[in-house]
């Protein structure tokens, strides 16, 4: 078989096997890209049920949240793009948690319990660790993850103070980047409304 042909043949399997390879994973980290986006339609939020927290005295609802904007973020402690995001998320919590925003950590584990991600010892370990003050639920079950149609680890939902998603996205950002700016007018503009 002539060289050009055994590359050829090679480069094919390459592509098969890297596209097999990405349609086997059902939940991946977020490219460092994030994606903010509007929802026009305007949709209510859902009602989560997560009945284990960290740093909250009693769990969080929605309708006990009205009257407050809300940024969900999904996140898990062994993603690097969701702890690179986190000392943005930080900043947004002491800028705007007397101004009505309510940071809500969804810590939703990808690796099966034997990986340490659904051991609340090891959640409250990391928040320590990364200096996270706000409310974090515990969603072993994806639960939430599921109740929101998550895909993307870091991914973030912006609720208005009626409750209603206006934003969403995916994607780890870092202080004063585009990004945090873009996320940084949306809680801005929901927080005046």
């Amino acid at each position: 078989m002539p060289r050009s042909a055994l590359l050829l043949a090679f480069s094919a399997g390459v592509v098969v096997l890297g596209t097999l390879a990405l349609e086997s994973s059902s939940r991946v980290q977020a490219q460092a890209s994030p994606l903010l986006a509007s929802r026009p339609d305007r949709r209510p939020a859902r009602p989560w049920k997560n009945e284990s927290w960290l740093n909250a005295d009693k769990p969080l609802t929605l309708e006990g949240l009205e009257g407050k904007v809300v940024l969900l973020n999904f996140w898990v402690f062994t993603c690097y793009n969701c702890t690179n995001t986190v000392p943005s998320l930080v900043d947004f919590d002491r800028k705007y948690r007397d101004k009505g925003l309510t940071l809500i950590g969804i810590h939703t584990p990808e690796f099966p319990p034997y990986a340490g991600e659904h051991d609340k010892g090891n959640v409250a370990q990391k928040l320590k660790q990364y200096h996270i003050e706000y409310p974090n639920a515990q969603d072993n079950d994806s639960r939430t993850w599921n109740l929101y149609g998550i895909r993307f680890w870091p991914s973030f939902v912006l609720i208005d103070k009626k409750g209603v998603i206006r934003y969403e996205g995916a994607g780890e950002f870092h202080l004063n980047d585009r990004n945090y700016k873009l996320w940084d007018g949306r809680i801005q503009e929901l927080l005046a409304e």
